[in-house]
């Protein structure tokens, strides 16, 4: 933070692009928007809609209090990572874990090597948050599944929260719950946990409402593809790729031969790992889990695995075989936790303060050497983000960061056209130079476009588009059949923008807000009765 820099990453532009995007909105009073119109080269862009926004707020509403972006980022990471502490430690001595080993679980996943990589090599912030409440979704269906079932809400606030984070998070969340589910399977048919896990979906899905319904209604209107598809096989790492490298807690790119190399365990969760394939028998049954699940999802991780043969199954979504470590941290961290407090259980050190300090010292003394070397190697890059020079609107180096991945499918030409700001007028293209943003919407005053026919706007044709004129709503071509918005008539006024929401998207967030309104009520009522 006292760099006053955040360091140049993979996802970096896009991800300061959506905050900053965010920032402007809230300054002109909508929080929620919807068309991001800002940033990404002041085109009309979808992202509201298809990337979840809701936990982004944080890092925009800290930025504006603190009037900067640097600052207002680096303290949106501390909330998230006190809020995995919290999280992970509430979850621990729910299964019964001691206070000393709910602390270390706690810290040893807050600072884990991923975690870190996700923030600030890689800066996929939302793959970062949806991080923080995975474990959450994880342990409200254990609980249920054992009979809990008063824990049932942990279950709705983890999966819902993870979805208004990072879609994929969300998927390999679902992959994650689908095992637990098997493994925990008898029983379930009772009446009681039957009945809480239908109520648990249904909740879920209505708290999650604002995101999905939207979201439903543009897939469901246009064509679009798969946001940046792979083959994973070629960025799977060999196994002696991710051990070396998790030996070495490296952090940064330019420790490794390619980027997605740098994606490791980091020492202490790799250590833990081999303790409890080691201890195995000295275990408790959800220990034994964490340490089987643990060991299959790092060796899935590499190129041992056959992903060749996954690439025709839903697993291609995830796109790299290493976002598999997002869950192995977690399952690894509660093991971290346990050897500690197992290995120095005898008369001379079983102190809860020396063991909490000999644990947390084996966590953060590799965490601040890697955090060294990160500033060390990618402090004078030129495309570091300094405050509202880099990558803002209104900067040189301002570009389209991944703008293909959610505008509906349409040729070279048509895309060029919106990247660039390529109006065609009765067949002839221009150049338009006066666009002006405005929240959910732009303004158009290019002179060259009023009182013409046949105009084809360089804006996506969404669903829930509108184009007006003064007060006069303009005729548009069936939109379903254009991939870009066509006029057929203007007249001497500017032309604005702008995305009108729709009765569905008005409701479903009602829905969520009331929805999560609800369960607070009824997590406070049984606090109260007990």
């Amino acid at each position: 933070m006292r760099s006053g820099v955040i360091f140049n990453a993979g996802d970096l532009p896009y991800h300061i692009n959506r905050i900053q995007e965010l920032i402007d909105n809230l300054k002109n009073g909508t929080w929620y928007p919807y068309l991001y119109t800002y940033h990404f080269r002041n085109t009309a862009y979808m992202l509201g809609v298809f990337y979840p926004q809701l936990t982004l707020l944080p890092y925009a509403i800290i930025s504006i209090l603190l009037k900067n972006d640097v600052y207002g980022i680096y303290v949106g990471m501390m909330f998230y990572t006190y809020l995995s502490m919290i999280n992970m430690y509430i979850i621990m001595k729910k299964i019964d874990r001691s206070t000393v080993q709910s602390i270390l679980t706690a810290v040893a996943y807050a600072f884990c090597t991923y975690r870190f990589i996700n923030a600030f090599s890689r800066f996929a912030l939302g793959e970062y948050i949806g991080m923080t409440f995975i474990p959450l979704a994880a342990y409200g269906l254990y609980a249920v599944m054992k009979g809990n079932i008063k824990d049932w809400p942990y279950l709705v606030f983890g999966l819902s929260l993870t979805l208004f984070s990072h879609i994929i998070s969300t998927f390999l969340c679902l992959c994650l719950l689908l095992i637990i589910f098997i493994i925990c399977f008898k029983g379930v048919w009772e009446s009681s946990r039957l009945k809480i896990l239908t109520v648990s979906i249904v909740s879920f899905f209505l708290c999650s409402a604002m995101f999905i319904i939207p979201f439903l209604e543009q897939i469901t209107f246009k064509k679009y593809n798969q946001p940046s598809p792979t083959f994973m096989p070629n960025f799977a790492f060999s196994l002696s790729t991710l051990i070396l490298n998790s030996c070495s807690n490296l952090t940064s790119v330019f420790q490794v031969s390619n980027w997605w190399e740098i994606a490791n365990i980091g020492l202490p969760l790799l250590v833990s790992l081999i303790w409890g394939i080691f201890n195995y028998k000295r275990l408790d049954e959800i220990d034994r889990f964490f340490v089987i699940a643990g060991c299959l999802l790092f060796l899935m991780s590499t190129s041992i695995f056959p992903w060749t043969l996954l690439m025709k199954t839903p697993l291609r979504f995830i796109q790299f075989p290493f976002r598999l470590l997002e869950l192995d941290s977690i399952l690894l961290s509660p093991i971290f936790g346990t050897m500690i407090v197992k290995t120095l259980r005898n008369d001379k050190l079983y102190n809860p303060i020396i063991l909490g300090t000999l644990g947390i010292l084996f966590i953060l003394v590799p965490w601040y050497s890697s955090t060294k070397n990160l500033i060390l190697l990618q402090q004078n890059q030129i495309n570091n983000f300094k405050n509202g020079e880099t990558y803002s609107s209104k900067s040189k180096n301002m570009t389209y960061w991944w703008l293909d991945q959610y505008t509906p499918k349409m040729s070279k030409t048509e895309f060029k056209d919106i990247v660039y700001h390529r109006v065609r007028v009765n067949g002839r293209k221009m150049l338009l130079q006066e666009i002006e943003p405005i929240a959910n919407g732009i303004i158009i005053n290019d002179k060259k476009i009023q009182n013409k026919r046949k105009v084809v706007l360089p804006v996506a044709s969404y669903k829930n588009i509108r184009a007006y004129q003064g007060k006069t709503k303009l005729h548009m071509e069936e939109q379903r059949k254009s991939n870009l918005i066509t006029l057929s008539k203007t007249s001497n006024k500017p032309i604005v923008i702008k995305y009108k929401k729709s009765v569905l998207d008005i409701v479903s967030q009602y829905i969520s807000i009331i929805s999560y309104l609800l369960i607070l009520v009824y997590i406070l009522k049984q606090r109260l009765a007990s």
